[in-house]
């Protein structure tokens, strides 16, 4: 199969996900999710109701990405994920239950080299000091000859993947020296937890030798569960911790919005839901090209309470705490990579 094979022709696509861990799971269940959509035309009909409790959304209130523009597209309708234990396994079979609609994903366990094998496209979705167990086995790097791999391993380079694929620069040469391999095509991602909601912010970028088409299929898969950027490499690593890590620092902030609320007589559950919307609602009106600067400065009125509950944040210096966490988190998702097992 040629690197841009698994981009055209109208036979049916398969993707395995190797590695099914949160992020993975999410990937997937967001596809499945975007699928219904798709089918049915009810933006969470099919999305798990416990999910949809859990975080407080109604039908149909989530962001929705226009996708008229990838129809031509070959899609892939079939989904295969590769764990390693039997507790991942019986996990996914769970999850998979609670989806209202039967879903096209079969679950194997410990078999790389098989599910590449019966894969178009490969989303590499491991612990990145994993990389060479999940890739290195021989028969996985002959199964994985001229397809799509799309990894989402924080830290780890195209140059790290095309080392363990034992492959060629794509920039000088698409054959080794027997004539036998045919590069992989690599692409980087770096979505977020929140694809599982689809409303993921997704950054990517690619290897020489990526097609126009296969850059396409990936924008098609991540604006299927969000947003997606194309970045240069030099800037992913800062993507990583800005898209990738971030959302677990808005957790903590509203986390310790939630306890002075308690603290100040509020329940909990009904403080996570004002906090929540509050930080959305920020957020809508950031993404609708107000500045954070702006949105500050229309809410902190002179004399007014808000003001002085932003001065006790600056006293506390949370301004350059926050910039050093970013700082300090995208210079460890830099080393990621070198702890390879």
């Amino acid at each position: 199969m040629a690197p841009n094979d698994a981009m055209n022709g109208d036979q049916p696509r398969t993707l395995t996900i190797l590695g099914c861990g949160t992020l993975g799971s999410a990937i997937l269940f967001g596809l499945l999710s975007s699928r219904a959509h798709d089918a049915l035309g009810k933006p969470l009909s099919d999305r798990p109701i416990d999910v949809k409790k859990e975080h407080g959304l109604p039908d149909g209130e989530t962001h929705q990405s226009s996708l008229e523009d990838y129809e031509d597209i070959q899609k892939p309708t079939r989904f295969i994920t590769c764990v390693r234990t039997p507790e991942s396994a019986d996990r996914l079979r769970r999850e998979l239950a609670l989806f209202k609609r039967p879903s096209p994903v079969n679950i194997v366990q410990g078999e790389n080299a098989r599910a590449v094998q019966a894969a178009d496209i490969i989303l590499l979705s491991c612990q990145p000091q994993d990389l060479v167990t999940c890739l290195g086995e021989p028969a996985v790097k002959k199964a994985m000859e001229g397809k799509l791999l799309i990894s989402i391993l924080a830290g780890v380079t195209i140059p790290q993947i095309d080392g363990v694929l034992n492959q060629p620069d794509p920039s000088r040469s698409t054959k080794t020296p027997n004539g036998n391999l045919r590069p992989t095509s690599i692409i980087r991602a770096m979505p977020n937890t929140a694809s599982f909601v689809r409303s993921s912010t997704t950054v990517i970028t690619s290897c020489s030798n990526a097609t126009p088409s296969a850059i396409r299929l990936v924008e098609w898969l991540f604006n299927s569960i969000g947003t997606v950027t194309q970045v240069t490499p030099i800037q992913f690593d800062i993507c990583t911790a800005l898209c990738g890590s971030t959302p677990a620092f808005f957790a903590l902030f509203i986390e310790s919005l939630l306890d002075g609320a308690v603290a100040l007589g509020l329940k909990r559950s009904e403080a996570q839901i004002m906090a929540a919307e509050t930080m959305k609602g920020a957020a809508m009106l950031m993404l609708a090209g107000e500045s954070p600067h702006a949105v500050k400065e229309k809410v902190a009125t002179p004399g007014g309470s808000t003001v002085q509950g932003l001065l006790e944040l600056e006293r506390k210096a949370v301004r350059g705490t926050i910039a050093d966490a970013l700082i300090r988190c995208t210079a460890a998702a830099s080393v990621l990579g070198s702890r390879q097992a």
